[in-house]
């Protein structure tokens, strides 16, 4: 089947207004409980396919907003993340926020750092998963708050995996976003210029069909991005 990445891109963006509708409406929920103002802060979305959202504060240069990837809060994506884990990423940067932007006790600041002990506290104030990188299914699970929150995360590649949360449980999602378009020319540096005639969207992956002048090759997208073949 033949999927124009632009149409999928524009469905994406037609869901814009409902989605921020929904953010806003959980932070407003939130900030009446807390006497917070979340639910003012600008909301962008984009198209990351190694980040599903982030909290930034204002300051240097930046402007605060809470951002989104549409490839994975998206309705009109395959394998959108289901509405619990939805809702626990939504929460996850509220608590970015509250940490921010409301007083910490005292006894929840021993540890610093983005995830650290008052993020924590503020994970358990709002019901969100207490782990800096995605798990699926875990915001289902019921969470030892006052456990956690005497604990350090000893894992030292945090830092690494917040960036790039939920890559892993979401890489065939990566993996089937189409990159390149029918009738592009590229460059095999076996074949020579191929044509793609056909595109074939695959669970996790993406075939290209390619005319070269020897013969149609299919071959996957992974191959030629890694190759930086476009």
């Amino acid at each position: 089947m033949r999927v124009d990445r632009n149409i999928e891109k524009d469905r994406l963006h037609n869901e814009i207004p409902i989605l921020t509708a929904q953010i806003r409406a959980l932070y407003a929920e939130l900030d009446r409980k807390f006497h917070l103002l979340g639910a003012r802060v600008p909301i962008t979305f984009g198209f990351e396919t190694d980040l599903l959202g982030s909290y930034t504060q204002a300051g240097k240069g930046e402007k605060e907003h809470f951002h989104f990837s549409l490839l994975f809060v998206g309705y009109a994506v395959k394998n959108p993340l289901g509405k619990e884990d939805r809702m626990d990423l939504y929460k996850h940067e509220y608590a970015h926020y509250m940490q921010y932007n409301m007083p910490i006790p005292k006894e929840y600041q021993w540890q610093t750092g983005i995830h650290g002990s008052a993020w924590k506290y503020c994970c358990s104030l709002v019901g969100a998963a207490p782990t800096p990188y995605y798990r699926a299914g875990e915001s289902l699970m019921k969470h030892d708050y006052g456990k956690i929150l005497k604990n350090p995360i000893h894992d030292k590649t945090v830092s690494i995996r917040d960036n790039y949360r939920r890559e892993r449980e979401y890489q065939s999602q990566k993996n089937q976003v189409i990159q390149y378009e029918i009738g592009e020319i590229i460059q095999h540096p076996k074949f020579g210029a191929g044509s793609i005639e056909h595109i074939e969207q695959m669970p996790g992956s993406v075939r290209l069909h390619i005319r070269f002048e020897d013969a149609l090759r299919v071959i996957d997208q992974k191959w030629l991005l890694r190759a930086r073949l476009k």
